[in-house]
């Protein structure tokens, strides 16, 4: 099975790709290294001793999407590839929107399109702003008085 990781050379992505990887599964990347860099590639290799393939591309742009789409085929897609800073989605609030909003449509388009078969949407635990406990539950409250790119 071949599984797309979209902003797969970040933090949470890179470490999702070395898991899937370590279960036998193929692995396309595909990040515009907007916020991390390709050399994160070389060290999911050290560590899994496989390569997972790497596409640099901007996921707003659909023709790119689509192409990587239409020449790789993935099975399954792991979204990661947004913008999740808060101070700087309020200093850049449409940018935020773009990157995020964009990319999303245009790989959720591309699946059905594609017919990819499994999607897998990853918010960010910075909604919940100072947890209350650790590990965080998705039933945690969001914190009230704190800025959010959703007041927008």
């Amino acid at each position: 099975m071949k599984v797309l990781v979209t902003g797969g050379t970040g933090y949470i992505g890179a470490h999702t790709v070395v898991e899937l990887l370590d279960k036998n599964f193929t692995v396309d990347i595909v990040d515009n290294l907007n916020n991390s860099k390709e050399e994160v590639v070389d060290a999911i290799i050290e560590i899994t001793k496989k390569k997972p393939a790497f596409f640099n591309i901007d996921l707003t742009d659909l023709a790119l999407t689509e192409k990587y789409f239409n020449d790789n085929k993935p099975d399954a897609v792991i979204h990661f590839a947004a913008h999740k800073a808060v101070g700087l989605s309020v200093e850049n609030p449409l940018e935020f929107y773009r990157n995020n909003f964009m990319s999303l449509i245009n790989v959720l388009y591309c699946c059905k399109k594609y017919n990819a078969g499994s999607f897998v949407f990853s918010s960010s635990c910075s909604v919940y702003s100072d947890p209350d406990s650790l590990p965080i539950s998705e039933l945690a409250p969001v914190k009230k008085g704190k800025i959010s790119l959703w007041q927008y």
